[in-house]
């Protein structure tokens, strides 16, 4: 067989070990659906991964970047578009969508979370298909598993921010692209110029994808000898990025302030923290060289390099992008990157050609992500984004707080929330809070929403702020017996003035103090 398999909707015979050949399988078509869907090649690892991303999905604790979401998706259209011109521009797709999600929805961890649980599972069944279009049924089926046994797959398929449906845009573009070079329409490039922006529109940094697809692109016009995919692709490839340049270009000049902080980390590294394992990261990568390798041949050679390029080219690209002063090199950046790397381990994993050693190598996949698809459910394992490396930071439960105040709270309270913003531990204990206990920020004279940002502003004089609030609870990420000393000096000499420190109660990360105003 030819390389022209690509260019047809059946999947390459030889690499479709163990399945019925053509002659002798029953047409689908004729089947009732319930069996037409147990028999397709993305159904069961679909459901598995459906299974796998809803496991637990409401049970950690919301984290800052989470906490984030809630709080800009919650303001008004025009309080998010007036924010995405100073910040996070980067984010404002989706945060336009997650503000219509959770006016129906609501703000429920769960409820907030299930958008990437959706876009992860789709994301599945993209895999599964661009698997038997490259590689065969047999390598479809076992990419799609492969995809969904990932660690970090579940674990940002069950994070409220924006890396899943990063995710779901670039396996929905080389579906789609495949599609487009299979059977040539105005149609099916229309499809990838929306995939295209899609990515676009949530993360740039994936969109060095392109370079993949246009190298694939490339090849597959070369063994064809006709070049019209080639106009096509690179007119629907510019279509596409044009569709999100506002969002590019904004997000670039907002750059330097919003990951600048990222800190530069072995590839080898980077690439762990990326499959969220270890031991699975040696084994997908492994896999995906035995896919090339095992189809390195005349009649699949072009299939399998058109895969390789489309998985490893970006990382070249991002490394040395990241070589100047703002690192893209960073793990939850390079998500996007699974999808191809599952179909390459598929592919290797098909190579054992019989179902019983297919099926125990995806069993010793399954063994190997155990570890961290629990590591990945723990309590506090959404700020885990090292894992499987140290963390970043001390988690911080928010939860524990707000049952503290919860416990002790009287109407009048006030709050006094110190520390750098960031940590969003007033946003975070607000969440958790019932809807009729909420103290006033005693200190703040404009919200972040006010403010167009994502955190407010203080009273530049803090005595003239308070209002002789009875008590008043203070919040610090951090934990200490005085209070008072985590706050700026000003704040702390007008409350020292009025107030007692009656109580200190240390939870998770965080310290919550009750003052009691004198006389």
């Amino acid at each position: 067989m030819s390389d022209r398999a690509v260019t047809t909707d059946a999947p390459p015979a030889q690499t479709d070990v163990g399945s019925p050949s053509p002659t002798t399988e029953p047409d689908r078509r004729s089947l009732p659906l319930l069996r037409r869907l147990a028999l397709s090649v993305w159904f069961w690892p679909t459901a598995f991964a459906a299974l796998a991303v809803g496991w637990r999905i409401g049970s950690p604790e919301m984290w800052h970047d989470e906490l984030v979401t809630v709080d800009v998706a919650t303001r008004s259209t025009r309080q998010i578009l007036g924010m995405l011109v100073n910040v996070d521009a980067v984010h404002g797709a989706y945060y336009l969508f997650m503000h219509g999600w959770t006016t129906v929805f609501g703000t429920g961890p769960a409820a907030v979370r299930l958008p990437s649980a959706l876009a992860m599972t789709l994301a599945t069944a993209c895999v599964a298909l661009v698997g038997l279009r490259l590689f065969g049924r047999t390598a479809g089926i076992a990419a799609g598993f492969v995809f969904a046994l990932v660690p970090t797959v579940t674990r940002f398929g069950q994070e409220t921010r924006s890396y899943a449906f990063v995710v779901l845009a670039a396996a929905v573009a080389t579906l789609f692209l495949l599609r487009a070079l299979e059977r040539p329409g105005w149609l099916r490039w229309a499809a990838y110029v929306l995939a295209v922006a899609g990515i676009g529109l949530v993360n740039v940094v994936a969109l060095t994808l392109l370079l993949g697809h246009g190298v694939a692109v490339l090849l597959h016009c070369w063994r064809q000898r006709r070049w019209w995919s080639l106009a096509w692709f690179t007119l629907a490839a510019g279509a596409g990025a044009g569709i999100a340049a506002p969002v590019i270009l904004r997000g670039m000049k907002q750059a330097g302030r919003q990951i600048s902080w990222i800190p530069d980390s072995a590839p080898w590294t980077v690439w762990q923290q990326v499959l969220g394992s270890t031991l699975l990261a040696v084994a997908v990568t492994a896999l995906a060289v035995v896919g090339v390798v095992t189809h390195l041949r005349r009649d699949a050679v072009a299939r399998a390099v058109m895969a390789a390029v489309i998985a490893a080219l970006p990382l070249p690209v991002i490394l040395l992008a990241s070589t100047g002063d703002i690192n893209y090199f960073f793990s939850k950046y390079l998500l996007f990157l699974v999808p191809a790397w599952a179909v390459l381990a598929g592919a290797g994993i098909a190579a054992l050609r019989r179902a019983p050693l297919v099926a125990a190598a995806l069993v010793v996949l399954a063994a190997l992500s155990v570890p961290g698809q629990l590591a990945l459910r723990d309590e506090f394992s959404h700020g885990w984004y090292t894992y499987p490396q140290a963390r970043a930071f001390k988690p911080l439960s928010y939860s524990e707080a707000a049952r503290v105040i919860e416990a002790g709270y009287q109407p009048g309270d006030g709050l006094v929330a110190g520390g750098p913003w960031w940590w969003m531990h007033e946003p975070g204990v607000r969440y958790y809070l019932p809807a009729d206990v909420s103290p006033r920020n005693v200190f703040q004279q404009r919200s972040a929403a006010q403010r167009n940002e994502l955190f407010g502003a203080d009273c530049a004089n803090p005595a003239r702020c308070l209002r002789d609030e009875p008590r008043l609870w203070v919040l610090l990420p951090t934990v200490t017996d005085a209070p008072l000393t985590g706050l700026p000096k000003k704040q702390s000499a007008a409350l020292a003035e009025h107030y007692d420190v009656v109580r200190v109660t240390h939870v998770t990360g965080l310290t919550v103090a009750l003052l009691q105003r004198r006389g």
